[in-house]
Parts: structure tokens; sequence; C-alpha cells
């Protein structure tokens, strides 16, 4: 079970002890994976559990999406069985949460840089104050904020098809239940921007690639500091909720970079 000490809860992001078994079908996934599947364990809630005197209480949760502070953890749990029976690396794409159930796909976004990545939720913790989750080394790395440790971030489940689950809102006019969101504020379009390239050649390369993952991407040339760059994009979307939606899909293929650019309306 992963525990931290209350005299050490202020420095630590979060402990695994040697109380967490690993099951007997489980195998250490691969460096950069994010795994799926059942990993050789079955998807529990968890049952109520208390660190350092206090209680947490695992719940279904779709729609969670929170504002936080993220740590990571590595080298001390490398190897080492999380707290619903897989194994962890540090170098694949997972994460630990206090009450999500295990496992949750979650989106992370940094929000000192705006990187967003998928991260798999099989463990427990961090049980520092303000801290909402613990992501991998390799989640820190992509992220951006493994030098420094901690950074704020926004966490977002995932449905079943790698979605963000909204919310049902009901439409006053004809009192239905609709998921059709808003316009996003502020005129303008809104774009996917997986990459920039100065050789065109490695542009159409990831072209190549997003197309084969189902993602019709165009190739954008485009001045910047007097030289020629080659830039890699879907869209446009009129509504951003619509890049965001899309942008999940394309970050759960792997395209770890990919960032929403708007452009004004002219």
């Amino acid at each position: 079970m992963r525990v931290i000490l209350l005299v050490l809860a202020f420095t630590l992001a979060a402990c695994s002890s040697g109380s967490y078994k690993v099951g007997p079908n489980t195998r250490m996934p691969d460096d950069d994976e994010l795994p799926t599947g059942s990993q050789g364990v079955k998807r529990k809630v968890g049952n109520p559990y208390k660190v350092a005197g206090v209680w947490y209480y695992p719940k279904e949760d779709p729609h969670y999406d929170e504002v936080g502070y993220a740590s990571w953890y590595g080298p001390d749990f490398h190897g080492k069985a999380t707290a619903n029976g897989e194994r962890y690396n540090m170098n694949s794409l997972t994460a630990a949460h206090k009450t999500l159930p295990l496992p949750t796909f979650v989106k992370v976004t940094n929000l000192e840089n705006g990187r967003s990545i998928v991260l798999r939720v099989n463990d427990r913790g961090p049980f520092v104050k303000s801290r909402i989750i613990d992501v991998s080394r390799r989640g820190a790395q992509l992220l951006g904020f493994d030098k420094q440790g901690v950074t704020k971030v926004r966490v977002q489940a995932l449905d079943e098809d790698g979605k963000i689950a909204r919310p049902q809102t009901r439409t006053a006019s004809t009192n239905t239940t609709s998921n059709q969101a808003p316009a996003a504020a502020g005129a303008g379009s809104h774009f996917i921007q997986v990459g920039a390239y100065s050789q065109r050649e490695n542009a159409e390369v990831q072209i190549r690639r997003l197309n084969s993952r189902g993602h019709n991407a165009q190739l954008d040339r485009f001045e910047s500091g007097g030289r020629s760059l080659w830039r890699v994009r879907i869209g446009p979307f009129i509504e951003k909720l619509l890049a965001e939606e899309k942008l999940d899909r394309i970050v759960s293929d792997g395209f770890y970079e990919a960032r929403i650019f708007t452009e004004s309306a002219r």
C-alpha cells in the first residue's frame, strides 16, 4: 500500500510499500507505452482507506475535472506493484490518484506550458495537500516539469472512447437533454498543430503517421524569423470544444506534442 508518513508529508509526493502484490498475469509495460486492456487485473473502484489520519473514498467519477498540483514518482518505485496489482514502470504513461477507479484514463494538462498527455491511473496517491495527481517520470518529462518536480495541472477523466465525458445539459426551449456545447467565446478558427519542421520531408512523414490513424492532417508553410517552416495541422474548428475533443484522440494516439492554436478572424 502506498503510504506517506505524517512527518514526511510535506516533502514526499507519494510512497509505496511492499504490501501490494503484482497480479499473476501482469507484465511491466514498455517504455513510452500507454497501457490498455486489463493488464491482467480486474477494474476496481476500491474500498475507503486511511492514510496519515485522513480517510479517502474511491468512487466512480466519469465527469472528474479538477485543477491542482501534480508531482511525479520514479526510481524508488520502479518495478514494484501498483495499487491495483499492475507493475510500475516509471518510463510508461501511468499515474496515481487518490479516489478515481483503477484504472481510469485521464487527460493531464500542464497549465504552465499548455502541454497535454493521456495517462492511465493505476495507483493511489499523492498524499500531500494540494496535489491531485502523481505521474510517472516519463509523464513528467512529456509534460515538461520533471526538473522542477511540481506543476499546476488540469486533470480530466476520459470515457472508453478516449473523450472527455461531458455532462448532459438541458435545453430550456424544448426541455430535452443535449450534449451540444455553446460556441466558444471570441471569433476565430482553432487548429490542432502537431509540429513545425524546417524540412518538408519530416513534416510529410508526420502527416502520413496521422493519416494512418484516421486524422486528416494538412501541410502549411509559413515564415518565422526569416526562415520557412512547415506546420502539420488539423482543422480548422469553429468551436474550440470540438478542437479539444479531437485533440484528446490525437494525444491518445501518441502525438504528445499536439497543441491547439487559435487564429483571430480577419
